[in-house]
């Protein structure tokens, strides 16, 4: 039987999926229901983390009331540093799958430093030649399967349908799994010739566009709960409260107006953060994500977090309010 494959354990299969990171050049795909990234694998992502081209796309799974014991929260903050980046959750995952521009892995190991210290672990390393996985525009399931996988598919995995292959079956997962962080960069043409290179690229700015990540309980708050018991609280709470959860029209407590991110406006809304994002651009409130002058004028403006920037909009917009009333 002639397998266009490697199989790995242990060791071997660590240092290959070091090197899936190493080598992605312009995607990659990390699915792992369990994420606490150490050190080899910290410093094969920070090669990438400031290339203007590159995509990240994160998958996990599990703990849907605390995801911090499935997604270390130093981890989590360090993936977010990325500029190109989707992390999406899925409460059924349980594969592991990493998938760069030429090679994948299917294993049992997970992202996890114990997992990658104490277990016995297996892996198939495959060659693939997708083009562009991650993006939409795919001219034919042929362009996206080599022999080798199509030999791989049907004398290990006893697949033969194409629509089966694990590059697309896995994209597709993704894809379908909620989409729990997104942030795109803006970028703008360098100056010069760059490595040889007319017209280069770099980061300008990087956009939030969706973030439902920071409001999650960290551990230490796994079990505390907003006050239900609105009299009993200050005016400073109730507005503090009043971010997160719409207070019922009778309440006699007034609000100033407030800027909030677009992933605060969307649940006060009760609409997707993506639907908000597009709302806000048909609006001419945004564009290509940044503001407008008709933006600018009816107050919306850039703030920070954590060193990055995301578009605040005021909660009294006449769009938001007709949504709200």
């Amino acid at each position: 039987m002639t397998i266009d494959a490697q199989f790995l354990f242990d060791n071997q299969l660590i240092a290959a999926v070091e090197n899936v990171i190493k080598n992605s050049k312009y995607e990659l795909l990390l699915i792992s229901p369990f994420i606490d990234l150490d050190k080899r694998m910290r410093d094969a992502l920070t090669q990438k983390i400031n290339k203007p081209d590159f995509k990240l796309r994160v998958l996990f799974g599990k703990n849907e009331n605390n995801i911090y014991k499935s997604i270390k929260k130093d981890s989590l903050d360090f993936l977010k540093k990325f500029p190109d980046i989707e992390i999406r959750y899925n409460e059924r995952l349980h594969a592991k799958f990493f998938l760069n521009d030429t090679h994948f892995i299917l294993t049992s190991l997970n992202l996890y430093d114990y997992s990658l210290a104490n277990n016995i672990e297996s892996g198939i390393l495959v060659r693939h030649t997708a083009r562009g996985i991650f993006g939409k525009a795919m001219d034919s399931a042929n362009n996206l399967i080599s022999e080798g996988v199509s030999t791989v598919k049907a004398n290990v995995l006893g697949i033969e349908n194409i629509e089966e292959d694990p590059t697309i079956k896995f994209y597709n997962i993704f894809e379908g799994s909620d989409l729990k962080f997104k942030a795109v960069p803006v970028l703008k043409n360098k100056k010069g010739i760059f490595n040889g290179m007319v017209g280069a690229k770099e980061i300008e700015v990087t956009t939030i566009l969706v973030d439902e990540l920071t409001i999650c309980l960290s551990p230490n708050e796994e079990n505390k709960k907003p006050s239900e018991n609105y009299s009993n609280t200050t005016q400073e709470n109730l507005q503090s409260i009043s971010e997160n959860f719409k207070i019922p029209k009778n309440n006699s407590v007034t609000t100033e107006r407030k800027n909030l991110s677009a992933s605060k406006i969307a649940k006060l809304m009760g609409i997707d953060q993506v639907d908000f994002i597009e709302l806000m651009e048909n609006e001419g409130y945004i564009m290509d994500y940044k503001i407008t002058d008709f933006g600018k004028a009816n107050g919306l403006e850039l703030k920070n977090y954590m060193g990055r920037e995301y578009i605040a909009y005021p909660d009294d917009l006449e769009p938001i309010k007709k949504y709200r009333n």
